[in-house]
């Protein structure tokens, strides 16, 4: 992409489900979501052929942005049709869903993407909650997933950087690497600890199993336990408790115990909250280990 005129890799401009113009309204931040999926621009285009929705840009696990709605008009992206007229909403493709995350290179994009954004139409230095927000923090939702968790951190990181050098008229900012270098022999980090806790097979490699249970859990806490993607069963089969289909007292009790356990595990307060600093760690360690997802 061309990120100083800010031309898009692709162009598939989207007919429909979009409002032309601003009324008069200025650019004044940028609005960040995921897809829940992979899905290139094109995939994109075609799911808002029939949904009422959009956005401007579209980041694919590749690192290639596309362009859907053009920075004057109006996409349908935040569930406020104020905030949509006051913002660029960039979509971002997810690598993986247990848990959710988004690839290196999408973050890295992603990121250059809102430095650009930020530095065209005046906003300033990126700044999250300034003049960059999840969707959530317009509607009720989970959107953004891993943005605004456990990779936020990194990608507002970079966009500052890019931010930093593109205001001085620099050259690309140095890559930094998104995990820490591994633990074990193998070159890898160990997750068999959190894998016992989990009850999955120790066998230090972070296949579909080990993603699956670790993500039930970190849903039940992002969703405050009132929706639960794989099952209120399997849930309470993974945190140890009578699996009744019942999110009741004793379910709580034992996912807050078992997220203390994983907590001890990292040698962190152990507040029986998947906050931002244990899911982090989390990310972490499933981008160090042996994976397979």
């Amino acid at each position: 992409m061309d990120f100083k005129g800010l031309h898009a890799d692709i162009d598939k401009w989207l007919s429909k489900h979009y409002t032309p113009g601003r009324r008069g309204r200025k650019i004044q931040y940028i609005g960040i979501h995921h897809n829940a999926g992979n899905l290139s621009v094109q995939g994109c285009w075609n799911v808002w052929q029939s949904r009422q929705a959009s956005a401007h840009y579209q980041v694919q696990s590749d690192g290639v942005i596309g362009q859907l709605v053009h920075d004057c008009d109006t996409a349908w992206a935040l569930g406020d049709f104020d905030a949509n007229c006051r913002s660029i909403n960039i979509e971002h493709a997810d690598c993986s869903s247990s848990p959710w995350r988004i690839s290196d290179k999408c973050l890295e994009s992603g990121a250059h993407l809102v430095a650009a954004l930020c530095l065209a139409y005046g906003l300033g230095r990126p700044a999250w909650g300034k003049n960059v927000f999840p969707h959530s923090h317009f509607s009720a939702t989970a959107c953004p997933a891993s943005l605004a968790g456990s990779q936020k951190d990194a990608y507002m990181r970079r966009a500052q950087e890019w931010y930093d050098a593109m205001a001085k008229g620099g050259s690309a900012p140095a890559a930094k690497p998104s995990a820490p270098s591994g633990g074990s022999s193998s070159g890898y980090a160990d997750c068999r600890w959190l894998q016992r806790i989990v009850g999955a097979t120790a066998d230090n490699i972070w296949g579909p199993d080990t993603g699956k249970r670790v993500g039930a859990i970190q849903m039940a806490s992002m969703y405050h336990g009132t929706q639960f993607p794989y099952g209120v069963k399997y849930v309470q089969k993974v945190i140890g408790t009578t699996p009744d289909g019942i999110w009741g007292n004793g379910s709580k009790a034992a996912h807050d115990a078992i997220v203390k356990r994983i907590q001890a595990g990292f040698g962190i307060e152990q507040d029986g909250i998947l906050g931002k600093d244990t899911d982090g760690r989390i990310h972490a360690l499933h981008l160090a280990s042996n994976h397979t997802v």
